[in-house]
């Protein structure tokens, strides 16, 4: 269900999105990426800033360290709230959880740069992401091609084409 729900997003069928998501929550209600996946859905395609900030306290309810929910809560926070102090203090957490999340640092970049005018936090966020664009893959495009590489969440072994850990259910970046 979490697979069709992913790629229903990423063809841009919401609503199919929407509904394996919740399939996904009868079936195993603290599915934390299902719950996450779901607060996006309904934050970003229906605009139900509510009920997806519900979702992604539900998905930190059932999984402290899923830093995609902490970097959403963010974002919501940041666009919706205009409650900054909290975005910067989710996007913290989710960059302390996964210190390679680059989509965290550029928020955090913003965030410094346009809300806190902190030029310096500012270039150092986006300095992150600048030595984390030129970090190597975890596989190589070579000849000499790697077919497998490991989750970084759990450790489950994937081939290099999969976008999703089938293990823990985490979207590879």
């Amino acid at each position: 269900m979490f697979k069709q729900g992913y790629n229903a997003s990423n063809n841009k069928l919401y609503e199919k999105t929407e509904e394996y998501f919740r399939k996904c929550l009868e079936i195993d209600p603290d599915y934390s990426m299902a719950w996450n996946n779901l607060g996006w859905i309904l934050h970003d395609q229906n605009q139900q800033f509510e009920e997806a900030e519900k979702c992604y306290n539900h998905a930190l309810k059932a999984d402290k360290k899923n830093y995609y929910a902490w970097n959403n809560l963010g974002i919501l926070h940041y666009r919706h709230k205009k409650k900054y102090k909290q975005a910067e203090h989710y996007w913290k957490k989710a960059v302390k959880l996964y210190p390679d999340f680059k989509i965290a640092w550029q928020n955090l970049g913003v965030l410094y740069k346009f809300q806190f005018g902190n030029p310096k936090k500012s270039e150092a966020c986006y300095q992150r992401v600048t030595k984390l664009d030129k970090k190597p893959k975890p596989y190589s495009e070579s000849a000499s091609d790697i077919t497998y590489y490991k989750c970084k969440e759990c450790g489950n072994h994937m081939e290099k084409n999969q976008f999703i850990c089938e293990k823990c259910g985490l979207p590879v970046d």
